[in-house]
């Protein structure tokens, strides 16, 4: 049975990857045209696709449910929440992740790393396209509310960053150790996700007010630009741009190291002199002149007293 486990996993690891991207991007439009209670072509689209991909979640559990896999159950986790699929683990070791071109990497220190790096420039972009959708938001909003099709698109357009917003963050936790500590780092992106999602059970009619609802549509703005800035910062530290910007020349970087080590060493070599200078005065003084010092010092604190 392992032999085929591993057959599955090897055949299974490419389609499902791709089906579990187009669940999430679906599910994002789905999720905030929703929200937008649309009722355009482009929420059928959302719904029909998300209908005909999660069998697909169903038939690949049943399949290792079958075969007696080891991590049979984490394909019911799938079943429940897809998108969870996208970083599933080989079924064997549960050691490996599969990704487009890198194929099944085993996840250590390494990877984690090449992930940070490569996530670092692209979500920097998609997270300075909140300004522009801020802007288009706030000075054509009574376009946008005449118009189903602007409400649509800029519906989309938001749906696409909580995708890239909410891809990065499944992804990450996935092959950090530390997860709640990391959860605790980047709440703000978890608030990006979760807000949304929120505001969705209102189709449910779970929400109170529409008063709250529109609390809840201010309160994931302003989380969408506190996580520009932590996405900013986060990516300026993983790529080291400050440093590649300040230190592009290495001949020159090392120049100026070896100047500052020297200036240190002079500063060293000053202070040792003067402590061994110290040290010879100490060992010259008689115990009369110390003692004298000493009495000097003691008369001098009775007289303050």
């Amino acid at each position: 049975m392992n032999r085929y486990t591993k057959k599955v996993d090897q055949f299974a690891a490419a389609p499902m990857f791709v089906v579990s991207i187009l669940f999430l991007a679906f599910f994002a439009g789905m999720l905030h045209l929703r929200n937008l209670e649309s009722e355009g072509l482009a929420l059928a689209i959302c719904e029909w696709s998300l209908f005909l991909l999660y069998p697909c979640f169903i038939i690949e559990a049943m399949v290792h449910l079958a075969l007696g896999s080891p991590r049979w159950k984490l394909n019911l986790l799938f079943c429940l929440v897809p998108p969870l699929r996208i970083t599933a683990r080989d079924q064997m070791t549960g050691r490996a992740i599969w990704f487009p071109i890198l194929a099944w990497c085993e996840v250590d220190k390494q990877f984690c790393e090449r992930v940070r790096k490569t996530f670092s420039a692209p979500m920097l972009v998609i997270a300075l396209l909140v300004l522009p959708l801020f802007a288009v938001e706030h000075y054509w909003q009574k376009q946008i509310e005449s118009s189903p099709m602007l409400a649509d698109l800029a519906a989309m357009a938001t749906g696409f960053i909580w995708f890239a917003f909410t891809l990065e963050f499944i992804i990450m936790i996935s092959i950090e150790q530390k997860r709640l500590d990391y959860c605790r780092k980047h709440w703000i992106d978890l608030a990006v996700i979760c807000l949304p999602m929120i505001a969705f059970l209102r189709t449910l009619k779970i929400t109170g007010s529409a008063m709250r609802l529109q609390r809840l549509a201010r309160s994931a703005r302003i989380f969408r630009l506190k996580s520009l800035v932590m996405k900013l910062y986060r990516a300026l530290l993983v790529l080291e741009i400050v440093n590649r910007f300040l230190h592009r020349n290495p001949e020159k970087r090392i120049a100026r190291l070896e100047e500052l080590l020297l200036e240190k060493e002079q500063e060293i070599q000053a202070i040792k002199s003067e402590m061994e200078l110290l040290s010879e005065r100490i060992a010259l003084k008689s115990p009369s002149e110390t003692e004298a010092e000493s009495e000097t010092v003691s008369i001098t604190q009775r007289k303050a007293a």
